[in-house]
């Protein structure tokens, strides 16, 4: 019993020893990286720029924008660390952002790097912006904000309640990895003294290869997820007619025949309409009706030329490729890259308008 005392007191003694040797920080000594940004800098090298909170004792935290080059993630947070009162941690990242030029020669050992990184969580929102990165986290009209955390929300608001596809850090690892699939990203953009969204960068691997116009946004959601609560307009023989999107469900449909595939895209959705600027009372159900009929063929149309445009730049965010390895045994990645800018995809759009709306 003495023997077993002893063993206790002498391992408990060395346990609380050893949480000494844990390194520890106050908080108000550390920079919280909250936003990042890389660019190419003149000479070709990679730039950081990185977003970070000062903590000041009985006053207003303000916000702090600083940049690097390097060859590496490594050497620019060194050089950063050299420009900074305090050491840059990334525990708090929640927003990263890569220059158009910077992704169309490929991000890959920028992704790698924080996916190796166990500090880095799951709500880490990514995006391309057309410009420099730089001047996006430290845009004038957001200085009194946190950019970061500015950029963060609008990018999570408009997924929500917006026509914006859901991305985040791991659904773009994940579509990287995938065979038959390719990652896609938001791009922004600044229009005078905003930040807006302007289009969905789509990838080859880690190189952008073709930006999809906003205009396809709410047709690109639509196909790629279940879409709720959200507003989109159509323009159709010269009137406006705005529905609110209450439920849109998608399923693609695969069959191969003599080792071709075929592709049908069947889309629902439940709407209602908000403003119709057309001279007809929506009241009268044989008008419903004429306005889902149009509405669908629409829909149709649009969709038609965004697939176009995918094929054109053989790009598969819809990960038809993926769909077909699941469905096919005789699956060869090699021939599907081949076989996909000329895949047949039909697509069937079926609206119901559940009420017409009111307006006072």
């Amino acid at each position: 019993m003495k023997t077993f005392l002893l063993i206790f007191v002498v391992s408990l003694g060395i346990l609380l020893n050893g949480c000494s040797l844990v390194p520890s920080s106050d908080v108000n000594e550390l920079n919280l990286i909250e936003g990042a940004g890389f660019d190419l800098d003149k000479t070709g090298m990679l730039r950081g720029t990185a977003v970070f909170p000062i903590f000041r004792p009985n006053a207003e935290s303000i916000f702090k924008v600083t940049s690097a080059s390097g060859e590496t993630i490594k050497k620019i947070r060194e050089r950063l660390d050299s420009k900074v009162r305090y050491r840059l941690i990334s525990g708090q990242l929640r927003f990263v952002s890569f220059s158009l030029e910077l992704a169309k020669k490929g991000i890959f050992p920028i992704v790698d790097t924080f996916n190796r990184d166990p500090s880095v969580g799951s709500v880490l929102q990514l995006a391309i912006f057309d410009g420099e990165t730089e001047d996006l986290l430290s845009f004038k009209p957001l200085k009194k904000e946190n950019s970061a955390l500015f950029l963060h929300d609008l990018l999570i608001h408009n997924s929500d309640k917006g026509p914006v596809p859901y991305t985040d850090f791991s659904t773009f690892i994940y579509q990287y990895f995938e065979v038959g699939q390719d990652p896609y990203l938001p791009v922004l953009k600044i229009d005078k003294d905003r930040v807006k969204i302007s289009g969905l960068a789509i990838f080859k691997k880690d190189k952008v290869v073709t930006v999809i116009p906003w205009k396809y946004a709410f047709i690109f959601k639509t196909i790629m997820e279940k879409y709720k609560q959200g507003l989109h307009q159509f323009k159709i023989d010269g009137e406006y007619i705005a529905i609110d999107n209450i439920n849109s469900k998608t399923k693609i449909g695969v069959k191969v025949k003599k080792g071709i595939p075929k592709f049908t895209i069947s889309t629902s959705i439940k709407a209602r309409i908000q403003e119709f600027t057309g001279p007809e009372p929506l009241l009268i159900p044989k008008n419903i009706n004429k306005l889902e009929k149009t509405i669908e063929k629409d829909l149709e149309k649009q969709s038609q030329e965004l697939l176009s445009l995918l094929q054109k730049n053989n790009v598969d965010p819809f990960g038809f490729g993926s769909k077909l390895e699941a469905h096919y045994r005789g699956f060869d990645v090699k021939k599907w890259t081949k076989q996909y800018p000329n895949v047949k995809i039909k697509v069937k759009a079926k609206v119901n308008i559940l009420h017409s709306g009111v307006v006072e």
